[in-house]
């Protein structure tokens, strides 16, 4: 492209982009969907809101209509459909089986002995007394007793007879759809002692065929049977089927509590923590005081998946009192108590379960599943090890283990396990899409360098792959280093650094990882992240591969540092302090709006607003207000302060008491202090108005006018020229004067604009644009390297630079903004040409032959790429390199 061409497009580009936010990738949290200044945070939330109730199929509805029922009948259709009234509950039988449909466990009618002893036991069961619970159905001989009956004795820790009484399930063939149901609930416990793939039980299939029979072809409005298909579902791993049949279940049953504690359960698993809260909410509505135990367990089990050991012990307190033997509450207990990383009290705990419930993997299993949640590895292989040991049939605990050992980077131990667990059951889905993943792993190639392996699969990606060592190296000793911000600490061991050809694959490799990411997601150490390339199957295009690295790799050093044991915001501060890059202008304003609308968080809401978010804004301000407290940290006490907090956390002192003997101050203190800090930063950056500097509305109300005028802006920029808002207002007016560009007369009004408020890209970026179009490069370099310093998706500011360096001779400079465009965009040809071209022109031959060797694999159909290397190799040849 002629160079006129090329500047008159570059400044028209930057021209068009004057006052027009940058992209921004964080890491998965969105960004504000408004602009803070003008829509602050609200400092007021609105309360959570109950799952609503799904409407009840026209099918029940229109039964319920037909004449020819007697009110009998009509009232069980509305007991048995979740529709009952107060009226049709006088009898006690129906008032138990409204008890046990809503998870009522302490109504009175479930202790009558007029009622049906299968409702009685269940109920004792669901309390924590089983033992209770065997006499009441000694004599049955229904589906649902022998399901109940081996559900206490599994309890008890009796598995053998547990087994006993489900095996005449597999060949009797019921007549009523909710014994098949039944049935099918007793087949799934039966496989887990004997395992799916024995031939001793229903298969998979088996059962999905049984139920679908039961339901078209028995009674099409049994919510029992949709139920048992999503218990079914779930038992597979298959959780978008699972919310269709719940769904199905809940339709012909809203008030079925089993329906809703499934559902919440399942959101955990995906990571809906609102929903999962909503569904509480709505358990609690269906059980009344003292609420819903179920409730109570998804409410502890989102809060271990956030790494909230003692809120989830908090919850949990209450029902453990109230029912000491309950075994499923008694499990997620130790769980808690492992989520604080009291290892001693959580193997206390499991001692008490296994007295009530010898050999029982239940509690191993949940404890495992939640210390691989929290990246504790090791701990949870030692405890999922043993679940498996304990019921070695069943494919779960190996599933959760070989997730767990992925995660940990033991690839050929998740691979074992994941065999194993696929052996037992070839029906789980996440086993089989796992174990894909390892498969398409073990092609890939890789490179080592002495603190990283890179794996790459064979192809294009080899590309950027040979190009990560050098970039990884310099980003360990930067990271691990003590410079400011530096971790000061060496993780044992490589780093795996994943480098996935698309989305799809990236995506199934963090399938099941907390704190997600869109990019690139850290487990310890592994980092994975997907290709930053444009075109179908990627999500982002391209994006500045280090920078994210940077600060995923930042989490692996913590996390090895403080077996991450430290708070979600100062994990993720200290990440994107380390990223080593300024503020982006969004950045800024979302903290300025917090601050002005005194919604800046609390250290209780901050770490809530990560992972529980009240409102779009939340995540985005959770990371920017971190981030910015640990710059105060550093300022105020120091690079060791931030250090040595770590290393109490990792100890298990919890932040009050770290903040009081590192800091000297408590965290109330602290945030007192860092907000008059703040706000004096805020000031420094143009962005609260003073009495002496006042913003737009006051500069209004004093002049009694309704809109900046051209006259009153030339007035207010006489009285107050170094004010950041009238500035902005006499630069926004110039450049919309211009069509989006400015002239020389402005050059003067954008300079001042950039000093009094040096945050904003506004008038680098019509800067910029100016001195190009003029072909003033050496002035317009300033204004690019300040807009390529907050650059994370394009190499043009890179490009231009390096192309304005080169013209001037420093090819020094030249040559790191051409690798600069290069790690932005690696796999454009075009920005790879521009590099090879540039390396050649500083008589940079190695640096010209790894673009050009790129170009052969990037554009393998343009023969001028080998000619050129073919020349190139001549000339190192020929001077003897």
């Amino acid at each position: 492209m002629p160079v006129a061409r090329r500047l008159q497009t570059l400044a028209l580009m930057l021209a068009a982009l004057a006052g027009v936010a940058a992209p921004v990738f964080s890491w998965g949290v969105a960004q504000p969907a408004s602009s803070p200044a003008t829509d602050p945070p609200k400092a007021d939330a609105e309360e959570p809101e109950p799952f609503p109730e799904p409407d009840v199929s026209a099918a029940v509805t229109d039964l319920l209509g037909q004449a020819y029922l007697t009110p009998q009948e009509k009232r069980a259709i509305r007991v048995r459909h979740g529709l009952w009234t107060e009226e049709d509950l006088a009898d006690p039988g129906a008032r138990a089986r409204a008890a046990v449909v809503l998870g009522k466990w302490t109504d009175a009618a479930l202790q009558d002995p007029a009622c049906d002893p299968l409702d009685r036991a269940e109920g004792a069961i669901r309390v924590g007394k089983p033992a209770d619970a065997l006499p009441l159905i000694a004599a049955a001989e229904s589906p649902r007793a022998r399901r109940l009956r081996a559900e206490a004795l599994m309890d008890l820790g009796r598995a053998d007879e547990a087994r006993e009484a489900l095996l005449p399930l597999v060949s009797e063939r019921a007549a009523e759809a909710g014994d098949v149901a039944d049935a099918a609930r007793g087949l799934v416990m039966l496989a887990r002692l004997v395992g799916p793939e024995s031939g001793q039980t229903a298969g998979y299939q088996d059962l999905l065929a049984r139920l679908a029979k039961a339901r078209d072809e028995m009674d099409r409005l049994s919510w029992e049977v949709s139920l048992a298909e999503a218990q079914l579902l779930y038992e597979k791993d298959r959780y978008a089927a699972v919310g269709e049949a719940l769904q199905a279940a809940l339709t012909l049953n809203p008030k079925t509590s089993e329906a809703w504690a499934l559902l919440g359960m399942a959101s955990v698993d995906g990571f809906d923590f609102a929903k999962a809260e909503a569904v509480a909410l709505r358990l609690d509505l269906l059980t009344g005081e003292p609420g819903s135990v179920d409730a109570a367990i998804i409410r502890a089990a989102v809060r271990l998946r956030q790494s909230e050991g003692e809120e989830a012990e908090a919850i949990l307190r209450p029902w453990v009192d109230r029912w000491p033997e309950h075994r499923r509450l008694l499990a997620w207990w130790a769980a808690a108590a492992a989520g604080r990383f009291d290892f001693e009290e959580a193997d206390r705990r499991l001692a008490r379960l296994d007295v009530l419930s010898p050999r029982q993997p239940l509690g191993h299993l949940v404890v495992g599943k939640a210390m691989a949640g929290s990246r504790q590895y090791d701990e949870a292989s030692r405890y999922l090890r043993e679940a498996s040991a304990r019921w070695p049939r069943w494919a779960e605990p190996q599933v959760e283990l070989g997730l767990s050992d992925m995660q940990a980077g033991r690839t050929r131990d998740a691979e074992a396990a994941l065999d194993r667990a696929l052996a037992l059951d070839r029906f789980n889905i996440r086993a089989e899409n796992s174990l894909k993943l390892l498969r398409e792993l073990n092609s890939y190639a890789t490179i080592e360098s002495d603190h990283f392996i890179v794996r790459y699969k064979p192809g294009v990606d080899e590309v950027l792959a040979r190009e990560m060592p050098a970039v990884l190296e310099r980003l360990h000793a930067r990271v691990t280093g003590s410079g400011p911000g530096g971790i000061d600490h060496v993780p044992t061991g490589r780093t795996s650094v994943e480098l996935y050809p698309d989305h799809h694959w990236f995506s199934v490799r963090i399938t099941g990882m907390p704190r997600l990411h869109t990019i690139a997601a850290a487990t310890g150490p592994v980092i994975a992240m997907e290709a930053p390339r444009e075109g179908p199957g990627h999500k982002v295009g391209t994006y500045d591969w280090a920078r994210v690295v940077q600060h995923e790799f930042t989490h692996t050093v913590t996390l090895s540092r403080t077996k991450n044991r430290l708070p979600h915001w100062f994990t993720e501060a200290g990440a994107v302090l380390l990223e080593d890059a300024p503020r982006d202008y969004n950045t800024v304003r979302l903290l300025a709006g917090a601050y002005e609308a005194e919604a800046l968080f609390d250290f209780e809401q901050i770490n809530i607003a990560f992972v529980r978010p009240r409102k779009p804004t939340d995540r985005s301000l959770a990371y920017a207000q971190g981030h910015w407290m640990y710059e105060y940290i550093i300022e105020r006490w120091g690079n060791a302060a931030p250090l040595t907090l770590m290393d109490l956390y990792a100890s298990g002192v919890r932040e009050p008491q770290a903040f009081q003997q590192v800091l000297g101050v408590s965290r109330g203190e602290f945030l007192a202090q860092f907000k008059v800090w703040a706000g004096e930063q805020l000031r420094s950056w143009g962005m609260l108005p003073t009495d002496e500097l006042p913003g737009i509305p006051t500069l209004l109300s004093r002049d009694a006018a309704e809109e900046p005028t051209p006259e009153l802006i030339a007035r207010w920029l006489g009285e107050q020229p170094q004010n950041p808002a009238v500035l902005e207002a006499a630069v926004q007016q110039r450049e919309e004067a211009g069509g989006g560009r400015i002239t020389g007369e402005d050059v003067d009004l954008c300079e001042r604009y950039a000093r009094a408020r040096p945050v904003d890209p506004r008038p680098h970026r019509l800067l910029a644009a100016y001195w190009l179009a003029a072909s003033e490069g050496g002035r317009a370099a300033p204004h690019l390297e300040w807009l390529d310093a907050r650059e994370q998706s394009i190499s043009v500011y890179a490009t231009e630079l390096s192309r304005i360096y080169a013209s001037g001779g420093d090819f020094t400079r030249a040559m790191a903004k051409a690798a600069r465009a290069v790690q932005v965009a690696p796999y454009d040809a075009r920005t790879r040409e521009f590099a090879a071209t540039v390396a050649l022109r500083a008589k940079n031959l190695d640096a010209a032959e790894r673009h050009i060797r790129a170009l052969v694999v990037l554009e393998p159909d343009r023969p001028v790429h080998a000619q050129r290397l073919e020349a190139l190799l001549g000339m190192k040849q020929s001077e003897g390199r």
